[in-house]
């Protein structure tokens, strides 16, 4: 498994805004799919999706490949990652 972040430095852009911005968790496998993914908002509001949860109101788990050089985000590891978690 791997585990990276990503710091979106941008707010969303529908009715939750005033969330802030967010930084991005991701736990993906060797082919890179996404298996877990966790945003955290300035706000301290946390959403998080995985194969048992793959939406909500508020957004939906990455479809695709994804690698932390699609991220320019940083190594974690999985400790820190299921802290949050």
């Amino acid at each position: 498994m791997n585990y990276f972040t990503q710091v979106w430095d941008e707010n969303r852009d529908d009715e939750y805004a005033d969330w802030g911005t967010s930084v991005w968790y991701f736990e993906t496998n060797d082919a890179d799919e996404v298996l877990k993914q966790i945003t955290v908002y300035k706000n301290g509001k946390t959403v998080k999706y995985s194969l048992d949860n793959l939406e909500d109101e508020f957004g939906g788990l990455c479809e695709g490949a994804l690698t932390i050089d699609d991220c320019d985000g940083d190594v974690i590891s999985k400790e820190d990652f299921y802290k949050i978690w």
